[in-house]
């Protein structure tokens, strides 16, 4: 059959991402013998002509949709992400696309509620790599599509339910070729990362988080051979730097060791980031083996500084568990990004003053610290039944549309106000909104450009102090 997949994602702050997710569905429709066509929207400031225009050229038996966001998970600024996609699908099925398949983090968060919104035939729940060709393998051949598990399907204004997703095995994940399905130049322009996988799943049980459910608690680790090929292929294929995007890095520990020790052999060397370091466990032998290996930056999410805290968002760790990550990739020689969010169940001033005590106390004046306030509440959260509970959101809420949680015990100024009265540097803490703002992607080409290495968000304690003495000498 035609199949055309659409990414569907076109948000390029705080960091432009290549869609891996999209690229491996596509990948895996190709290996079943289907015709595929690719479409990145990614840099198509306007993209309804050039969805019309790819859908008349093809005339698809089916179209993917990718959905990577449903929203910009900002309490204070929010924005909802699928009225866009909406907008996609409506042209899709205004000029004969096909049956329309939707998939990705968004559609596994909210399966039924995007399905719905989207006027889409099929959701496809979970990794889309066996999924999507069993669809349609389905579509093609008249079969049952409710019979395939992690599939959603939207007749006559209903919606039936899959059977149960099931996790597939890493080892059958496809060589998703990049290159055949993107043009890298854009990517480059922005000096986008090469995402890499070194697992899929996650053990832990964080109040707020889908992951587990997207792609299990079960860890499936893939081979560190397969991991440095993907490191390889991201230097052959021009990347400056490589970011592991498991949902957790380092855990299990000796899996990371064993991955990071192996890419250390590599020739030629490229800078490694991550964003998901776990502060459960860090030991001198997994930060001498990122060290081997190349890391140039680590985001850490810490979440609190609060035990009270870390004990109410089921984080798993504690602030002596903290304490021990900040020592000891104190010996790294990265960048530390420390990822804090604020305001969730129980939260009141004394946890924040705690927050700001462990940024005082353990972080040092190169690190950045990021702040998020409120917590965004999915369904099937532990959160979620919280919520309820207080009455903070209505049963009949779908909350496809951005929904906060936020302690009632304090407000976020006052939460902002004491980690910025704290003794760390004001400059060196960055928001949520900041990390969205519109100006980062012509930044990001401005310092390609210049031949500054990555990553950027290095500069923001800089830029903190020269908009500051703008904002004075503008108020002078």
């Amino acid at each position: 059959m035609k199949v055309l997949i659409i990414n569907t994602n076109r948000q390029r702050s705080p960091h432009t991402l290549i869609p891996l997710g999209a690229c491996l569905v596509a990948a895996s429709a190709r290996s079943a013998g289907h015709q595929v066509r690719f479409l990145d929207l990614t840099f198509h400031r306007h993209p309804e002509y050039v969805v019309s225009s790819a859908v008349k050229e093809l005339s698809p038996d089916v179209t993917g949709l990718s959905v990577r966001n449903l929203d910009n998970c900002e309490m204070t600024n929010p924005r909802f992400h699928l009225a866009e996609v909406k907008l996609i699908v409506d042209i899709c099925r205004s000029v004969g696309a096909g049956k329309i398949v939707v998939g990705g983090p968004a559609v596994s968060a909210i399966p039924a509620g995007t399905l719905a919104y989207l006027c889409a035939d099929i959701a496809v729940v979970g990794e889309g790599e066996q999924t999507f060709p069993a669809v349609l393998a389905a579509i093609e051949n008249g079969d049952d599509l409710t019979a395939i598990p992690g599939v959603l399907v939207h007749q006559d204004g209903e919606i039936q339910v899959c059977k149960p997703y099931v996790h597939p095995d890493l080892s059958l994940t496809s060589d998703f070729c990049l290159e055949k399905w993107l043009n890298l130049t854009g990517y480059h322009a922005c000096d986008a990362s090469m995402p890499v996988q070194t697992k899929r799943g996650c053990p832990f049980c964080c109040s707020y988080c889908t992951y587990p459910d997207i792609e299990g608690h079960n860890v499936r680790l893939r081979d560190p051979l397969a991991v440095c090929d993907d490191i390889l292929r991201a230097a052959n294929l021009g990347f400056r730097s490589v970011e592991f995007v498991d949902s957790v890095v380092n855990v299990p520990e000796d899996h990371a060791i064993a991955c990071f020790s192996r890419i250390a052999k590599l020739t030629p060397r490229i800078p490694l980031i991550t964003v998901n370091y776990n502060p459960s466990t860090c030991s001198k032998e997994l930060v001498s083996a990122m060290s081997s290996a190349g890391f140039a930056s680590v985001g850490c999410t810490a979440e609190s500084g609060s035990d009270r805290m870390l004990a109410s968002l089921q984080k798993g760790f504690t602030t002596d568990d903290l304490y021990r990550t900040a020592r000891e990739l104190k010996n790294l020689d990265a960048l530390k990004l420390w990822i804090f969010m604020l305001g969730g169940p129980g939260e009141d001033e004394s946890t924040v003053a705690e927050t700001a005590g462990f940024i005082n106390k353990a972080l040092s004046a190169k690190d950045l610290v990021y702040i998020t306030c409120g917590v965004r509440i999915l369904p099937g959260t532990s959160l979620h039944e919280q919520a309820l509970d207080e009455g903070y959101i209505s049963p009949n809420d779908d909350l496809l549309r951005p929904a906060f949680y936020f302690s009632p015990h304090l407000t976020p100024k006052r939460a902002m106000e004491i980690i910025y009265n704290s003794d760390f540097p004001s400059s060196n803490i960055v928001t949520a909104g900041d990390g969205n703002s519109p100006i980062l992607p012509f930044i990001q080409r401005i310092a390609r450009r210049l031949g500054v290495k990555p990553p950027y968000w290095r500069f923001i304690p800089l830029w903190n102090r020269v908009h500051r003495l703008w904002q004075v000498g503008k108020l002078g």
